[in-house]
């Protein structure tokens, strides 16, 4: 009996001192787009796993590489935090439908993980375009190291908007937007809004499956040679960084003012109530509740003709674009009950020259239905995204000494 008490004793020992495996980092470099054509019409209309952003600086969209099925199929996908949903085009897409030939098209036959799911559509509407098409199960890898189990996703058989837009022949590096990363929370999968079951993103699907170590997820998007990244799992390190509450189903926060600062006045634009802005990589542009974006245009061209285009989009003297006047705007900090906390931009990084006529315009527009602080604005900032707490929180810090936030203000709205 003493022999086999101590077999026993050693075999737990041995299985007690195994190793335990953790979360590893990824970090893919930086790729860059530029595509013209798309520009133009935009203008229109720790532990971590790090995965690199594409990045067009002028139309400033950003996308991560995804690998999908058993073996591996790849597409380059918008980063999104305005959805949920992540979709790639089918075999069923064609260009009459939205889906150009040259995009990446998931065939079903080749991915022995495929999981076909009966009877359960997507329907999905964005600030721009559309798309049609239905729920499946795959394997998902990110950089090809980190794998997660059968995740819910989307294939679009039709698809409308500025991804069914892209052109071959002007595109300039040959790098296409197959689909959408959709970076929302459970609760914004258009699955769940239409009534049906809700499911986990994959980001969310991530962290629950204890692939990633933290419920967190932080974007930098590149600016002139800096690497741009998203880091799943962690924060981009040494940067300090304020917090407000997320609200509603996507990665949206409260705004309660907009203030314009020159060095002799203060102007502030207050909300009657706090305001819900979208915080949002898939979108480049700033949309403003349409009084705010009149008169903070009418500020920033103080002294100087304002136009607007048929388009909505103010076109400003190209002098403001060596302006030191400050545009802040101001959120309830999470952190601290009662107080508010603010990120500050100067007016000259709210300005681009239009390469087609050499305009400049202001990179916000007027909206009377949907409020987003898009990538024009973001790509000044470390935006971390956080859904570890009873409420999801958005956080932020500059990524240069001409940008700044405040910890948070006296003041009690």
């Amino acid at each position: 009996m003493k022999v086999i008490f101590l077999l026993i004793t050693a075999s737990i020992a041995i299985v007690t001192s195994l190793p335990t495996t953790v979360p590893t980092s990824i970090h893919l470099p930086l790729q860059r787009t530029r595509q013209q054509s798309f520009v133009k019409r935009s203008l229109l209309t720790g532990n971590s796993n790090e995965i690199a952003l594409i990045n067009d600086l002028d139309l400033c969209e950003v996308a991560v590489k995804v690998q999908i099925g058993t073996p591996a199929q790849e597409f380059v996908l918008l980063f999104d935090t305005g959805s949920a949903d992540t979709w790639i085009p089918s075999q069923q897409c064609t260009t009459a439908t939205g889906c150009p030939d040259f995009l990446h098209h998931y065939d079903t036959d080749a991915s022995t993980s495929h999981q076909k799911i009966d009877n359960d559509t997507l329907r999905i509407t964005y600030g721009i375009g559309s798309a049609e098409g239905h729920y499946f199960q795959d394997i998902v890898s990110l950089g090809g190291q980190y794998i997660n189990q059968q995740q819910t996703l989307a294939m679009i058989d039709k698809a409308v908007g500025p991804i069914s837009q892209q052109n071959q022949a002007t595109d300039v590096d040959h790098v296409f937007l197959d689909g959408i990363f959709g970076a929302g929370l459970p609760a914004g999968t258009v699955r769940y809004l239409q009534g049906g079951d809700i499911y986990d993103p994959l980001i969310v699907a991530l962290y629950k499956r204890k692939m990633i170590p933290n419920p967190v997820f932080s974007v930098s998007i590149a600016q002139d040679d800096a690497e741009g990244s998203v880091i799943l799992g962690d924060t981009h390190p040494g940067y300090n960084y304020i917090y407000t509450a997320a609200v509603g189903p996507r990665w949206s926060a409260h705004v309660t003012d907009f203030e314009f600062q020159t060095a002799n006045e203060t102007k502030n634009f207050q909300f009657n109530q706090n305001t819900p802005f979208g915080i949002d990589t898939g979108s480049n542009f700033m949309y403003l509740p349409e009084p705010l974006a009149q008169d903070l245009a009418k500020s920033i061209a103080r002294n100087s003709t304002l136009n607007q285009e048929k388009s909505g989009i103010y076109v400003v003297d190209c002098q403001f674009q060596e302006s030191r006047d400050l545009v802040k705007i101001y959120f309830p900090s999470s952190d601290y009950k009662g107080k508010r906390i603010f990120i500050s931009i100067p007016v000259k990084e709210l300005i681009s020259k239009r390469e087609s006529d050499g305009q400049c315009l202001l990179l916000f527009l007027p909206s009377n239905d949907k409020f987003i602080l898009g990538n024009m604005l973001l790509r000044h900032f470390i935006t971390v995204y956080d859904f570890g707490g009873s409420v999801p929180r958005i956080g932020f810090s500059p990524v240069n000494d001409n940008i700044s936030t405040n910890k948070f203000l006296n003041e009690i709205l």
